[in-house]
Formats: C-alpha cells, sequence, structure tokens
C-alpha cells in the first residue's frame, strides 16, 4: 500500500512539475497603439486597449473596495492609504483616457517615480496586468538578444510563502516576467 502510495505521488509531482506551454497567434497586423515593456531579455508588446478596459473594470472594482490598496495588490501601491490610492488611480486613469498621451514605453532598467507626469505612473498597472495578458497569449514577445518574435513561451508556478505566482520563460529558459516581483501578498501573509 505504501509503494502505491508512493507510487502516485511521484507520478502527480512530476505531472505538476512541467511547465504549461502557451503558443501565439501568428501576428498578422501591426499594434497601431501600443504598450511596449522591455525586461533584460525581452520586449513585450500589448495593445493600450487592454489597459484602458482593465483600468474601466478597476474603477468599479475600486470604488466598491473604498480604494484599499490591497485590491490591486502591486508592491509599489502598498504603501498608499485610501485618499492616496484614489488620488493615484484617477490620475493614472485619466492620462490613460487622454488620447495624445503616448508616452508608454517601460524598461525594468530604467527608474519611473510612482507619482509621475507621464506614462510612468501607469506602470504598477502594467505590471499587475502583465500575468494575465502573458497567460492568455495576448502579448508580443520579441527576444532582446536575437530579435526574433517568439511564437511560445512557458508558464511556471513559482510557490512564495504558501501562493503560487505565475513565472514565465522563453523555451530556451530565459525569463520573460516573474510576477512574484511585483505583487504584495510576497511581502506579507494575510
Amino acid at each position: 500500500m505504501k509503494t502505491l502510495l508512493l507510487a502516485l505521488t511521484i507520478a502527480v509531482t512530476s505531472v505538476s512539475a512541467h511547465a504549461q506551454i502557451i503558443k501565439m497567434k501568428p501576428v498578422l497586423e501591426p499594434i497601431a497603439d501600443s504598450i511596449i515593456y522591455q525586461t533584460e531579455n525581452v520586449m513585450l508588446v500589448f495593445d493600450r486597449k487592454e489597459l484602458a478596459d482593465y483600468m474601466n473594470n478597476m474603477d468599479t472594482v475600486l470604488k466598491n473596495g473604498k480604494f484599499d490598496n490591497r485590491i490591486i495588490g502591486s508592491v509599489q501601491l502598498s504603501r498608499l492609504d485610501r485618499n492616496e490610492m484614489a488620488n493615484h488611480f484617477l490620475k493614472a486613469y485619466c492620462y490613460l483616457e487622454d488620447s495624445t498621451n503616448k508616452d508608454f514605453s517601460y524598461s525594468t532598467g530604467r527608474m519611473n517615480m510612482l507619482w509621475a507626469e507621464d506614462g510612468g505612473i501607469e506602470l504598477p498597472y502594467v505590471e499587475i496586468l502583465l500575468p494575465d495578458l502573458l497567460a492568455d497569449g495576448r502579448v508580443r514577445i520579441t527576444e532582446r538578444s536575437s530579435k526574433a518574435y517568439q511564437a511560445s513561451y512557458r508558464m511556471i508556478a513559482e510557490p512564495v510563502n504558501g501562493t503560487n505566482f505565475r513565472t514565465y520563460r522563453l523555451n530556451n529558459g530565459k525569463e520573460v516576467f516573474r510576477e512574484s516581483t511585483y505583487r504584495a501578498e510576497q511581502l506579507t501573509r494575510r
């Protein structure tokens, strides 16, 4: 009986240890109004409409939650009180809604101020949205070293303090995005 239980445990563990492969749809047309997020290894590009939809949804959710910063779960926003959270979200929301604003390029190698007067104010929301977009295959990924478009990548669950966060890697093992870096849940247990 112990042998059977051990064999089942090993089988389940080996199956769950495999990464989920996410395949991208072929690139048919360029994204006209895009948001660019660069990491050390890749350049991620997605439609500005994705962020606008997220912000519209969060507008309702945050109002209903009385602008509790834990609703979004961003490390950068975790120190804000309810009034500061409301002001920051409103400022970011208005910046995004203004169609004349085109500065939506971010890099992990460049520092952005939380209360920036430019597109940097959107960064906490972009970093919280990216894992979901990557899971759905709605982000175009270009490897920076080879400039090659990536047709697929892997999603791996990373346990941190009892919570699973998503880590995305290229098929060659280079890191694309690590959700735990930007989530407030990894700082404290609730």
